[in-house]
């Protein structure tokens, strides 16, 4: 008798990239609508544009991979849209109005882990049935997130008193955003081509 045993595929370097080119592009695109503002100067509707760039970006690569990935556009808008009339504000895009590092590292964990924690539970809808392991997303989303922010806002900070000029938070988000692209790329293909083996 032949069992059948999935296994995740070996990591292709050539979809990472693409995650990793798409993200980065979808957010310096978005940067064409919208200005890199504080918590109170973002909204909904602007997390909803800044959504649509980076979902739109994203979905370019998963649409390859994932069936209906039609639906990670519409998740990244309504996520988005959802934390610019939250607490959290749309984080992607803000730069924290303290100049304290320690604060904008605690405040980076503690609203990147929720932010990665409301996209990847939803963005793991799209692709749960699609790919081996799936939750793993949600996990992967929230260290991606937490991460980035830390090192994004801390960059930008050190980048605005070091040149004087706002840029370097634009700077640092840029990084944030990598890291986040870096972390779930990873986890995406990791776990999106199973291997079939006969033992």
């Amino acid at each position: 008798m032949t069992n059948v045993r999935v296994t995740p595929a070996p990591w292709c370097w050539g979809l990472w990239l693409q995650w990793l080119f798409v993200t980065l592009i979808g957010f310096l695109a978005s940067l064409y609508w919208l200005e890199v503002g504080g918590r109170p100067d973002l909204n909904a509707i602007d997390g909803a544009i800044g959504g649509a760039a980076i979902g739109v970006a994203q979905w370019w690569v998963i649409r390859q991979k994932i069936p209906n990935a039609w639906l990670w556009i519409l998740i990244s808008i309504a996520c988005w849209s959802i934390l610019g009339i939250s607490h959290i504000g749309v984080v992607g895009w803000i730069a924290p109005s303290t100049s304290n590092l320690l604060i904008r590292m605690g405040y980076g964990v503690l609203n990147g882990i929720q932010v990665g924690l409301l996209m990847g539970t939803t963005q793991w809808l799209t692709f749960r049935k699609s790919i081996p392991k799936a939750q793993r997303w949600i996990l992967m989303s929230a260290i991606g997130w937490g991460l980035g922010l830390v090192l994004g806002w801390s960059l930008g900070e050190i980048l605005h008193r070091w040149t004087g000029i706002f840029l370097g938070e634009v700077m640092g988000l840029t990084l944030g955003w990598i890291t986040v692209a870096v972390v779930t790329g990873a986890a995406l293909v990791r776990h999106s081509s199973p291997k079939v083996h006969s033992t």
